[in-house]
């Protein structure tokens, strides 16, 4: 045995846990704070997960700007104080160092009980007070994973990265004013851990932080109002914006109003043709590049997805309430008069195509019941993923819908032959894709015969996830032949209702009645896909 084995582990473990605890130190202090704390579901640092969890009330852009106080409501979470510290962990396993010091605050403070929580953003406000006016003042930031900075209201760094944090990663500088400077940091995690690090590159008696307050209780309107006042000074103005608005407001219009599809009316506003907007103020827009500028910001488009905030920003420009809506005005696409758009509608639109000059099933109003009233009608179910809702909405399981894929595949082929770039449209489409992947069953199969036990009739059930020649072949619990039911070339789709389901009357091919007892039936798909159930005549 070597005498020097067991000291030497010991210095070596010991030399190595020296190492590790060098490694885990800070090597800085950075600004532990106090600030003030929110988190947000949604890890995309471009997005404004504040705006979707306040319903449109409250944006980043407002927050960075005037600021919050302590104890602030956003829904059930309330902006909280508290210190961030450098921590930084070392494991081997892990392979190298980390800090997740975002998610100990969050859980220290009371934000989340989730020690591991992902895909959400966290914001850090907090007050720099200055004595004098400073320029080129450098900062610093570390974080896991992107990064958005703003320093009184403007964004001051970004930084789109998904990394681990052991401190300060990026430089940028900025202007300070005398005084407070409102500062607020976003921090967007997708997966493992949650860091964050900061410092402001001065002496420590060049500056100090306290807790931001907010400077005003201010809307989104009256900011918006006030940040495009030069433009909304054009007397003409005075005269579209109203129009523009009230339409807006108008619930088939506000279904639609996503950001993409703003963004795409800002870059051709001919597009507003299709909401009804006049020539006049379409040609007014594309002259004001003011007006294209407003709605292309990301805090307008959220205002225009808010009918309150609306009626608001109008009151602003104009000093006129917007026109008053009827109370339970209904959807142009509600054909059954039930306050929902969903399958039912799209079912009685169909039947109605071809039909002329007034009708329920006419949509857009051009005086003819076509496919483009199928769409629109799609379109206002909801977003990309209404399909699945649709379902929801009518209560009811998917292979008993008044609907079908075979009908969908039938209005995507005439889709095809219609050149339309209108958002509105397009977005219709996206929906019935939708659809047709719902209705689509993803694999073939034979399913329960019902009645069973029956007398003397029966419905035997298939789906089918591919267009085939389909039969269903009916024998004595013997083996011998009975009948046979030869169903044709059928398209995919789920095939359960009663007429659609493969249907026995209890005759064999003489058209006589059979006697009671065990019968067997085969489905076969195109010579691919046999299968076979059992069910019993009581007579």
């Amino acid at each position: 045995m070597n005498l020097y084995s067991k000291p030497t582990s010991y210095v070596l473990i010991g030399l190595f846990a020296f190492f590790i605890g060098a490694l885990c130190q800070p090597v800085a202090a950075y600004i532990e704070g106090p600030w003030l704390w929110m988190i947000a579901k949604g890890a995309d640092i471009d997005s404004d997960p504040l705006a979707v969890a306040s319903q449109g009330k409250l944006t980043e852009t407002l927050v960075a700007t005037y600021g919050v106080n302590e104890g602030d409501r956003l829904g059930q979470l309330r902006w909280t104080r508290g210190r961030i510290f450098p921590e930084v962990d070392c494991l081997v396993w892990r392979w190298g160092c980390y800090s997740d010091n975002v998610n100990s605050v969050v859980n220290r403070v009371g934000l989340s009980n989730d020690r591991g929580l992902n895909h959400h953003s966290a914001y850090a406000l907090i007050n720099i007070l200055s004595p004098r006016e400073r320029r080129n003042v450098a900062m610093g930031v570390g974080s896991d994973d992107a990064v958005k900075v703003w320093l009184n209201g403007e964004v001051v760094h970004v930084n789109k990265v998904d990394r681990r944090t052991t401190g300060i990663q990026d430089l940028f500088r900025v202007d300070l004013n005398a005084g407070n400077n409102l500062l607020m940091i976003k921090v967007s995690d997708n997966l493992w851990n949650w860091g964050m690090f900061f410092e402001v590159y001065l002496e420590q008696n060049e500056f100090h932080t306290v807790l931001p307050m907010r400077t005003s209780d201010i809307s989104l309107a009256i900011y918006l109002f006030e940040k495009y006042s030069i433009t909304l000074q054009d007397p003409e103005i005075q005269e579209v914006l109203p129009t523009v608005l009230t339409r807006f407001q108008e619930p088939e219009i506000q279904a639609l109003l996503t950001p993409l599809i703003i963004d795409t009316v800002a870059k051709n506003p001919d597009l507003l043709g299709q909401f009804g907007v006049s020539e006049k103020t379409i040609n007014f827009i594309k002259g004001n590049a003011g007006v294209r500028a407003m709605l292309r910001d990301p805090d307008f488009q959220i205002l225009l997805q808010n009918p309150t905030a609306l009626s608001e920003f109008a009151v602003l420009v104009t000093g006129e309430e917007l026109a008053a809506l009827p109370e339970e005005r209904p959807l142009a696409a509600d054909v059954d008069g039930n306050g929902t758009v969903n399958i039912l509608d799209l079912v009685r639109i169909a039947t109605r195509l071809g039909r002329t000059g007034p009708d329920p099933a006419d949509v857009n109003r051009d005086g003819t019941v076509n496919i483009r009233d199928i769409v629109l009608a799609a379109a206002l179910m909801g977003t990309e993923a209404a399909a699945p809702s649709t379902l929801a909405v009518i209560g009811t399981q998917r292979g008993k819908l008044p609907l079908h894929a075979a009908d969908i595949q039938r209005w995507l082929t005439h889709v095809q032959h219609i050149d339309s770039r209108d958002p509105t449209f397009q977005r219709g489409v996206i929906v019935l894709k939708h659809l047709m992947e719902v209705l689509t069953p993803k694999r073939t199969g034979l399913l329960p015969n019902y009645p069973n036990p029956f007398n003397p009739e029966t419905w035997i059930p298939y789906q089918l996830s591919q267009p085939a020649d389909v039969t269903v072949t009916l024998y004595s619990v013997n083996g011998t032949l009975v009948r046979t039911l030869a169903l044709g070339h059928q398209s995919a789709g789920i095939y359960q209702s009663k007429s659609r389901a493969a249907y026995w009357d209890g005759r064999n091919e003489l058209g006589e009645p059979v006697a009671s007892g065990v019968y067997f039936y085969t489905l076969r798909v195109s010579g691919e896909f046999i299968a076979t159930g059992k069910m019993l005549i009581r007579k």
